[in-house]
């Protein structure tokens, strides 16, 4: 019988089940534990106890992190089979590290393709705030720093965990890595996604209510400068559709500037919620949308199909392999009157249409389980671990 693995994971961000990479690691490592696997951390907060004072001390912990976790490794390189670190926070050969076992750089957002959203998004609007020029260069370093760090983490490590299809392109043919790669999705532990799907009101008064949820941060990568356009869009084809938008993690105020609207009765905004509220807070919702242009795997789409909403989303890299079978939800990214005419639709469906609808959505978000990604997870770094080992 194989013997349980000693996982070491690291992350250079603070182990809160609040942020979006943290919660990979955090709900894996739970499911790995439970099945008799030991999982230790080096995040952030472990390099760094006391908060950043300011963005740029932030931005400087980051470029410093990747050499704390270093000395960490080496110092307990002995205790670990497998090393599981987010891409860019382990930029060293295993050999410096004096480390035997399996090193994995994983993916929670491909930098070359949020690179390219960067770009694009310069070009889409143009007009946003550049900041000094002493700021911009030193960020611009900073980000170049990050960007080698990533690369080289990827050049060293043993295996690439991804999340979707599209990073496994990327990797092999624009990046030109050949190391090997493994394809691993996220997903719902069963106690959340029986919990969403349990606290929805039946679909009759969900369909009836015709509220329309976002979950995400309030960012133009998550449709903030088309939100206000989606909102007009849809109330001008359903006038009594209401919009709540989940962990913006912004003022209110800026909010109601991007949408370029007074506060009203018919947007609810929720800068912040705890994992525990969430059933609750899409209980009486009756459809998801997600106009985000660039994602690691974006998991508020599973989230709010398990909660039986049907999701409107951008097809692109994470949203594309959630909904590959659901793919009349998907609608070209920035093309805001379809995904509004999308949502629209779903809204003014009749009742049997919108029930298929909610079962096809609990249906598709059963497909991502956490205890099955654990496990083929484990299995695939057994895989390579002996093969590390030689």
């Amino acid at each position: 019988m194989d013997k349980p693995l000693r996982i070491l994971a690291v992350i250079n961000l603070p182990w809160d089940p609040r942020l979006g990479a943290p919660r990979v690691w955090i709900e894996l490592s739970e499911e790995w534990q439970k099945a008799g696997h030991t999982v230790e951390k080096f995040c952030l907060t472990d390099a760094f106890p006391r908060p950043a004072p300011s963005s740029a001390s932030a931005a400087i912990r980051a470029l410093l992190f990747p050499w704390l976790a270093a000395r960490f490794i080496r110092r307990d390189a002995h205790r670990f089979d497998v090393i599981d670190a987010l891409i860019g926070t382990v930029p060293f050969s295993k050999r410096s590290l004096s480390y035997p076992g399996l090193l994995v750089a994983r993916s929670v957002g491909l930098y070359h393709l949020y690179e390219k959203f960067e770009q694009m998004a310069a070009s889409r609007w143009p007009n946003q705030p550049q900041g000094k020029l002493i700021g911009r260069t030193f960020y611009g370093f900073s980000n170049s720093r990050s960007r080698a760090m990533s690369r080289k983490s990827i050049e060293y490590c043993d295996l690439v965990n991804v999340p979707n299809a599209d990073e496994v392109i990327c990797v092999r043919d624009e990046l030109h890595v050949r190391t090997p790669i493994t394809k691993q999705p996220y997903g719902l532990s069963p106690q959340r996604a029986e919990d969403l799907s349990q606290a929805s009101a039946a679909s009759e008064n969900r369909w009836k209510g015709k509220k329309v949820a976002f979950i995400g941060m309030w960012s133009p990568r998550k449709g903030a400068k088309e939100w206000g356009t989606i909102i007009r869009h849809v109330r001008a084809r359903v006038p009594d559709a209401g919009f709540l938008f989940l962990g913006t993690m912004i003022r209110n105020e800026a909010v109601w500037s991007d949408l370029e609207m007074d506060p009203c009765d018919y947007v609810e905004l929720v800068p912040q919620f705890g994992p525990g509220e969430l059933p609750q807070l899409l209980s009486n919702c009756a459809v998801g949308a997600f106009p985000s242009y660039i994602e690691g795997f974006g998991m508020a789409v599973v989230e709010q199909l398990a909660a039986g909403l049907p999701t409107v989303a951008y097809d692109v890299p994470g949203p594309r392999d959630i909904l590959r079978d659901f793919a009349q939800l998907l609608v070209p990214a920035g093309e805001v009157g379809a995904f509004s005419d999308r949502i629209a639709e779903l809204l003014t469906s009749d009742l049997p249409q919108y029930r298929d609808f909610a079962r096809r959505s609990i249906e598709t978000a059963a497909q991502f389980s956490w205890p099955d990604i654990a496990r083929e997870t484990i299995a695939e770094y057994r895989k390579h671990l002996n093969h590390a080992r030689g």
